[in-house]
């Protein structure tokens, strides 16, 4: 059950969402009055695929996995979104359905901005179009590339590669089930891969997370 607790957002809480982060006070103060805090379980589903669409969500706190579902149960993961930034806007604009389905991964808020809302701030703030097609615009790279990956990259080099973008300060805080659904593959194969990389001394191998040992070598293995 979604938890709403109303309209209580500030420009400068607004502001630390880059979509909003150059716009001027009034388009802010005016979203502002618009917004809702919305708070969701570990494990809860936000959103689902191929639902009709009412809402953006933007991500205050927690993480939330954007998948893909096919006829036979597996999952695609699309994306972990994090704070500062949001999900299920393509919809918003073209009335369709929802692409995909959003699960809190832990205690997550978000603010809530219903279509009608934002579909009345875009034609009264045109600033806040341009940079909704700008961050779009981004988006659609990183599915570019994830297609890239998935047609021309093998499972152990997909792998070093989400390695390397979540381990930032050395550790990635994902599971093998986590790895194995953003990599397009099972978890047995990831962990046959992951296995062989902490033989051979580039990763380390812990409960609920790995830790990059050798990011040089690693970057070869994604280029692979």
């Amino acid at each position: 059950m979604i938890h709403i607790v109303g309209s209580a957002m500030t420009i400068e809480d607004l502001r630390a969402i880059p979509l909003f982060a150059t716009l001027d006070e009034a388009t802010l103060a005016d979203t502002a009055r618009r917004v809702q805090i919305c708070h969701y379980r570990p494990g809860q589903h936000i959103i689902y695929e191929d639902q009709p669409a009412h809402a953006i969500f933007f991500v205050v706190r927690g993480r939330v996995r954007l998948s893909r579902t096919a006829p036979d149960g597996r999952e695609q993961v699309l994306a972990m979104v994090g704070p500062g930034e949001y999900f299920n806007a393509v919809p918003i604009f073209d009335a369709g359905l929802s692409p995909a389905t959003a699960r809190a991964m832990s205690q997550v808020t978000c603010l809530l901005l219903a279509r009608e809302d934002l579909l009345a701030l875009i034609r009264k703030h045109p600033d806040l179009a341009l940079a909704a097609l700008s961050d779009l615009a981004g988006q659609l790279r990183e599915l570019v590339t994830l297609v890239e990956d998935l047609a021309f990259r093998s499972v152990r080099a997909r792998l070093a590669r989400l390695l390397l973008a979540e381990a930032a300060e050395g550790t990635a805080e994902v599971t093998q089930q986590e790895l194995a659904e953003r990599t397009g593959t099972v978890r047995e194969i990831a962990g046959r891969a992951l296995r062989r990389m902490a033989e051979e001394r580039l990763v380390k191998l812990e409960r609920g997370r790995v830790v990059v040992l050798d990011r040089v070598r690693l970057a070869k293995v994604a280029e692979e």
